[in-house]
């Protein structure tokens, strides 16, 4: 609960400081004294937005510090160990500057919002006058609700809200499962006509560069060899036709025949016949045979029938190389594979769904039995609190309807009724007036269990629209509710503040706000002010007397 709050730069407030005592805590003082910006100073330590025109206006930042008490050890479990208590006394602080930086710690170590207002949630809630709005949103009618329920329903509410959200998180990933499985489909429609044409290939890297310059080289040695074929056929000759070599060895007959003395022609013609038979015979035997040529075509045809598949390839996959296209086969063999493999995950997931939808439906009607047994039960206790705060003429109600979808939260709608004399139930936000609204919300507090309250609840003229003998009555439920947690009250009913076990009086001087404890005669002084406007009345003072001493 909240021991001490110093407070710096908030609204009116220059600087104050309050150490809290007792289970009932009054907050009082003239309208326009202060006493929203106490209530803004603690709706931003526990965690709440901060914005600049919350700074005293003669300040360039707020500084807010809060020390928290607690008994329950597994509260702060879920904590780091940095902000873990250790002497039961939790402090935290936050400071925001008109720049918009803003510091926040607990224990003294740098936290975000988020964690302050983790730890905020169970310690300090604040029901400021707005509360009233709560009992009209039917999301929080159902929270209430819940919250007043018993273990069952909230572990059955738990339970429904993870496995729904478990749901929704498999459905997610069916969704993605078929959207891949259709993509996988669409890019890969004639998947297995490629890849064979992929694997006849062959491909490496290189592939294209290597075939092109084999294939210069084949058509390179077959235009060899055709050239050495058509030089043999012309020294040689043919059957028609006398070739070089005949006409060469008729020359040399002639010439050997003129110079028959002349031996160095004759060594001369000898040579030139010789060197040509060998020419002849070297041209025969590098010559490819007829059936080594058309082995040569064989291979140059396959070849240029792989250069135009593999090109066809590239065309078709929209891709440059062949580095591409066996990328391509890679990937496409990955992905059919996990197409094939899809198909059990697809299946389970299904199932999944299925099971989840089945177990969603019976928790959600088991949910709304256990709503139906918890709206009688918190009905008959606000009931009886609202007839000892002279709502006896009103039934207050709670209505739970069947939704057509379920949802996270059940299939429920909840609606708060209240009922007054000779007249059908309607929905509070129609029926009842501020003062009853009022006092609803406090016996909602009232009803809830030990475990559902704060260490400390701070109320925000929460009595406005009462007065005489409702806001006494309100009071003492008030009273009642601070034996179960701290309560800390603002307020302008003098008989309300009269029960507290300590009094602070919010002042306003000039630009400053100042709070002080008030007690034995300034606190008769300013009870007597809110009884009759005037601090000095013989008449008031001895009513506040009264009040305080009960005399």
């Amino acid at each position: 609960m909240i021991e001490e709050l110093f407070v710096r730069g908030v609204g009116g407030i220059k600087e104050a400081k309050l150490t809290f005592k007792g289970d009932f805590i009054v907050l009082t003082g003239e309208s326009g004294a202060g006493k929203s910006s106490l209530v803004r100073a603690m709706e931003f330590i526990t965690g709440k937005r901060a914005q600049t025109n919350m700074i005293h206006t003669l300040e360039d930042s707020c500084y807010i510090t809060m020390s928290l008490s607690s008994n329950n050890k597994k509260e702060n479990d879920n904590l780091p160990d940095v902000y873990k208590s250790q002497d039961g006394i939790t402090v935290v602080e936050r400071s925001f500057s008109k720049s918009g930086k803003g510091k926040t710690s607990i224990q003294g170590f740098s936290t975000s919002i988020n964690m302050l207002s983790n730890l905020m949630e169970k310690k300090v809630v604040i029901q400021s006058q707005f509360s009233q709005l709560d009992l009209i949103d039917q999301s929080k009618q159902m929270e209430l609700l819940d919250s007043f329920g018993s273990d069952l329903l909230k572990k059955t509410a738990s339970e429904l809200y993870h496995i729904f959200n478990e749901t929704i998180n498999i459905e997610k990933e069916l969704l993605n499962l078929r959207k891949k499985r259709r993509e996988i489909e669409n890019t890969y429609q004639d998947y297995e006509t490629i890849l064979e044409e992929i694997k006849i290939l062959n491909l490496q890297v290189n592939s294209e560069e290597l075939w092109q310059k084999e294939l210069a080289e084949l058509q390179n040695t077959y235009e060899h060899n055709m050239t050495f074929r058509d030089i043999s056929q012309k020294l040689q000759g043919s059957p028609s036709n006398d070739g070089v070599l005949d006409e060469l060895e008729k020359l040399s007959k002639q010439t050997y025949d003129l110079t028959t003395d002349d031996k160095s022609i004759h060594h001369c013609i000898e040579k030139i016949l010789f060197s040509t038979q060998e020419l002849t015979k070297k041209l025969a035997e590098i010559t490819l045979s007829d059936l080594e040529l058309k082995k040569i075509e064989e291979k140059h045809l396959l070849l240029e029938k792989k250069i135009g598949s593999l090109r066809k390839l590239k065309r078709t996959l929209g891709v440059s190389d062949s580095k591409d296209v066996i990328d391509y086969a890679r990937k496409a063999t990955y992905d059919i594979e996990w197409l094939k493999n899809s198909n059990k995950t697809l299946d389970d997931l299904t199932d999944q769904v299925e099971k989840h939808k089945r177990d969603i439906s019976s928790k959600a009607l088991a949910l709304r039995a256990l709503r139906k047994e918890s709206g009688e039960a918190l009905s008959k206790i606000v009931n009886n609190n609202l007839k000892e705060m002279a709502m006896e003429y009103a039934n207050f109600g709670v209505v739970i309807d069947g939704h057509d979808k379920v949802r996270a939260t059940g299939a429920d709608r909840v609606s708060f009724t209240l009922a007054l004399l000779n007249q059908e139930p309607l929905p509070v936000a129609k029926n009842a007036s501020g003062g009853e609204l009022s006092r609803i919300l406090i016996s909602l507090q009232l009803a809830l269990g030990d475990n559902n309250l704060p260490d400390t609840l701070v109320f925000d003229e929460v009595e406005a629209g009462l007065g005489g003998r409702t806001a006494l009555l309100a009071g003492y439920k008030l009273k009642e509710l601070s034996k179960r947690c701290r309560t800390i009250l603002i307020t302008h009913e003098a008989t309300i503040a009269a029960m507290a076990d300590q009094h602070f009086l919010v002042k306003r001087v000039g630009d400053n706000t100042s709070i002080e404890e008030v007690r034995g005669v300034e606190r008769e002084r300013e009870i007597a002010r809110m009884l009759a406007g005037d601090e000095n009345s013989a008449e008031a003072l001895k009513h506040a007397n009264a009040l305080l001493y009960n005399t």
